[in-house]
């Protein structure tokens, strides 16, 4: 494979801004319900111990990237399963990056209808978010995401006080007993927190753009630990500023705690919130579509500015099909069982099938 030019590689410290914004997306405003529903008020147990889940796959991933020249995971795919099934295989993962992408459309539409915009079509708000994507990412390639992502991470940071203004009414009571989900609703919650917690899947694709590939895993694992960190910080609170029945009946929990905090300059805080959420979102939005774009690069063999057009085309006759809140639920949930498939399980099957393909091959020479 051809080593990318050295104009569009990256610095290895920007994998940790890439790795965490894509963590951290829409799942992060309603997750501590759906957790909730499973663990009980176990639920930031649930969170640490998918952290702990994914932290061992960052280290999986980079090992596996790390053992033959392949360095993606489209060139691994071949190598490891030949060309035929090899393209099957990648049709996979760019067939993933297309639902993740839809994903994002329809919850981050849904929201804006159901918050701010009551009379706000569905489809025109997923329209907005696609144009947006198309123009940004027409002109720029990873390094502009890299880029956007940097950026966002700074502008939005600063949220995460807000959602300390509840802990004045917390009831602590609530996190009590510990350890008392079964460990059958902890293993529910933590493959509920899958869609919250995806997105370092990504190192699979960008790990051939960045500089200092030996640096690559530390910052992985460093936005991990942060996505982690937020995550339980943000279920600990609802846990303990909601009771156990509001929890289970809160849909967006993250919006409605931060319905009672007051800003000096801004009384509603949810108003600021939302469209805040777009700069949340964005680098997810341009990290799917690029990945989604450069996997149909290599799929077939056409230009990413021109694949971008197609897939943003396919995205959006999927989001319009989608009208009501329970088909989007249920389009998401199916987008976080095949996240977790891909993201939790598959990168252990690849590492063995990797290390089998290159002792055969050197057994054979």
């Amino acid at each position: 494979m051809k080593t990318p030019r050295e104009r569009i590689l990256i610095n290895a410290y920007l994998v940790f801004f890439l790795v965490h914004d894509m963590q951290i997306g829409l799942g992060i405003v309603g997750v501590q319900r759906v957790i909730f529903v499973e663990a009980r008020q176990d639920a930031w147990i649930a969170v640490l111990l998918s952290g702990l889940w994914i932290h061992l796959v960052v280290f999986i991933i980079c090992q596996t990237l790390k053992q033959t020249e392949h360095d993606n995971i489209f060139s691994l795919h071949t190598f490891v399963y030949g060309r035929v099934l090899g393209w099957i295989a990648n049709g996979a993962v760019v067939v993933y990056f297309l639902m993740v992408y839809t994903s994002l459309l329809l919850g981050y539409a849904e929201i804006m209808s159901t918050w701010m915009y009551p009379d706000f079509p569905l489809w025109s708000g997923a329209l907005v978010l696609l144009l947006l994507t198309v123009y940004a990412l027409y002109g720029g390639g990873l390094r502009f995401v890299a880029g956007a992502s940097f950026l966002t991470f700074f502008m939005t940071i600063w949220i995460v006080f807000v959602f300390f203004q509840p802990l004045k009414y917390a009831e602590w009571i609530h996190l009590l007993p510990i350890w008392e989900a079964t460990p059958k609703q902890m293993a529910n919650g933590v493959l509920k927190t899958a869609y919250t917690m995806l997105g370092f899947e990504v190192l699979y694709i960008i790990y051939p753009f960045v500089k200092e590939k030996e640096r690559v895993h530390r910052y992985a694992q460093f936005g991990v630990l942060l996505t982690t960190f937020l995550v339980a910080v943000v279920t600990v609170i609802a846990i303990v500023f909601f009771s156990p029945k509001q929890l289970d009946g809160t849909i967006w929990a993250s919006l409605s705690m931060v319905k009672i905090a007051k800003l000096p300059f801004f009384e509603r805080c949810e108003y600021l919130l939302i469209p805040l959420l777009i700069l949340v979102i964005l680098p997810n939005l341009l990290m799917s579509m690029w990945a989604m774009t450069r996997g149909g690069k290599e799929l077939f063999r056409v230009k990413q500015k021109y694949l971008l057009f197609v897939f943003a085309f396919l995205s959006y006759v999927v989001a319009i099909i989608f009208e009501k809140r329970a088909t989007i639920n249920e389009f998401i949930d199916q987008v976080g069982y095949y996240g977790f498939g891909l993201s939790f399980v598959y990168p252990f099957i690849l590492y063995v099938l990797v290390r089998i393909k290159k002792w055969a091959k050197g057994s054979a020479k």
